[in-house]
């Protein structure tokens, strides 16, 4: 059965599950502070969240993005930052559908569990749950 061109196929999405990882800080920091904040949980994209009428302003928190690769280095780094700049961290494996493009749908998750912020070795990783640590 003979293929059709790439420009009449309908290319599907890919589908999967990340990690998203929502920080707070307890104050709102500079952004050279948070990226430097957030760098010890490497390999993962940031997005941070500041005031559209001051982009180079205070950031008060951050996404990160991307696959779960070391889910004990990521513990370590809540802990980290939980007993220092950081408020709250909302943090699971979310499923998602990439396009073609590139542009990611996220999935709703399915169920949020709150854990007390000493307790980041609870943070299972179980697809579809957010855990909230505060």
């Amino acid at each position: 059965m003979d293929t059709p061109p790439a420009s009449t196929r309908t290319d599907k999405g890919v589908r999967g599950f990340d990690l998203d990882l929502h920080v707070t800080f307890a104050r709102p920091l500079a952004r050279e502070e948070a990226l430097a904040l957030l760098r010890i949980a490497e390999g993962f994209t940031v997005d941070l969240y500041a005031r559209h009428d001051q982009p180079g302003g205070p950031v008060p928190s951050a996404r990160l993005t991307g696959p779960l690769r070391d889910a004990e280095a990521v513990r370590a780094a809540l802990a980290a930052w939980l007993q220092g700049d950081v408020r709250t961290v909302e943090i699971g494996l979310r499923g998602f559908l990439r396009s073609s493009t590139g542009q990611t749908e996220w999935m709703p998750w399915r169920r949020n569990l709150v854990v007390p912020r000493a307790e980041t070795g609870r943070v299972a990783f179980e697809e579809g749950v957010k855990y909230v640590l505060e």
